[in-house]
């Protein structure tokens, strides 16, 4: 190796082992000054302005930065201590004169240099006749101007915002509307359209752009129809009528087209209740009457929505949907295997 590459490789050495513990001071320093920051901004929170002003002062003292500055001069403000406040805005815009608060800064300096003259003004204007009631007693001095409550101290750094919590909500609304049935098995029986009533509730969960809904739905469907064959004659050809009462869990997502408008679709599962098959009635083999009453039977659906905010809180629905329900007795499982609803219902809510 020659003697210039042995200089410069001693040369390079020495950077290092100087520059390293260099870094890791000015890193220490900022971690230092960041503990002080928080210190002072704790006791100005406090009220304890006197005491924060030397916290900020270390954490200048350990890193220059503009924003220590304005802090001080704040705390400064909250102790009436304008001359010094002052002192502080100014070397703060003229170390930041970008500062995205310049505006305020400035008008909170044209406040105070407006105190201070109004205060010498008041120094060197004589008390009026009468104020002083003896020879060389000096005048009471004017009342201080209330206190505005402080502001928060600036942060060492600008953070964004922590975005707000979506709010939660219980929704509740009643539906009415045609439903259209089909059943599946060996009975033939001519089925009437049949009107169906839904009483739903459902917790929502706000999203940016859209809401998910859990809840439950509670509905009933009256079926009539006529007695075949039974034994007592005079029944024959009569009219009956059966009824469906479901309890459904049901999950939902309606996706905000507007403020106004939603659209979504969903899904609901549990069981409907068949009640009322009687003695003649046409939906059991030779029309048994069902023992033990109502038939539960395990159902499963879904379909889609569309709501319409009216006012705040109250809105209008659509919701086409369609449910199939197992039928589960023995005698009406033989001739009804299965039920399907095709429901078209319309209704109003109320969110809250």
């Amino acid at each position: 190796m020659t003697r210039a590459g042995a200089v410069t490789g001693l040369a390079i050495i020495c950077f290092c082992v100087t520059a390293a513990p260099r870094a890791a001071r000015a890193q220490s320093a900022s971690e230092t000054a960041q503990q002080h920051f928080d210190r002072g901004a704790k006791l100005y929170n406090l009220g304890h302005f006197q005491e924060a002003i030397p916290e900020f002062e270390k954490a200048y003292d350990l890193d220059p930065s503009p924003i220590f500055l304005f802090n001080i001069a704040q705390s400064h403000r909250q102790l009436g201590n304008k001359e010094r406040a002052l002192f502080f805005y100014r070397r703060y815009l003229e170390q930041a004169p970008n500062a995205a608060n310049r505006d305020d800064v400035e008008r909170r300096m044209k406040e105070l240099d407006a105190a201070l003259k109004q205060e010498e003004a008041a120094k060197q204007k004589p008390p009026p006749p009468g104020l002083v009631d003896h020879p060389g007693e000096a005048a009471p001095p004017p009342p201080a101007a209330p206190a505005e409550p402080p502001p928060s101290p600036a942060p060492a750094e600008p953070t964004a915002p922590a975005p707000a919590a979506e709010p939660l909500h219980w929704v509740t609304g009643l539906a009415l509307g045609p439903a259209i049935l089909g059943m599946w098995g060996k009975a033939r029986v001519d089925l009437p359209t049949i009107f169906t009533a839904r009483l739903e509730a459902a917790y929502a969960f706000q999203f940016t752009i859209g809401e998910l809904r859990l809840g439950i739905d509670l509905g009933y469907a009256q079926l009539p129809f006529k007695h075949g064959s039974v034994p007592d004659p005079s029944l024959q050809g009569s009219s009956g009528s059966s009824g469906f009462w479901s309890v459904l869990a049901t999950v939902r997502y309606l996706f905000h087209a507007t403020p106004a408008l939603r659209v979504g679709a969903g899904l609901r599962a549990g069981y409907t209740w068949w009640s009322g098959l009687d003695t003649g009635n046409p939906f059991t083999v030779m029309g048994v009457p069902v023992s033990g009453g109502a038939v539960p039977m395990p159902s499963v659906g879904g379909g889609l929505r569309l709501e319409y905010t009216v006012v705040a809180g109250l809105f209008l629905a659509l919701a086409p949907e369609v449910l199939w329900s197992k039928t589960t007795s023995e005698g009406l499982s033989q001739s009804v295997s299965s039920l399907t609803q095709f429901e078209f219902t319309a209704g109003a809510g109320y969110a809250f």
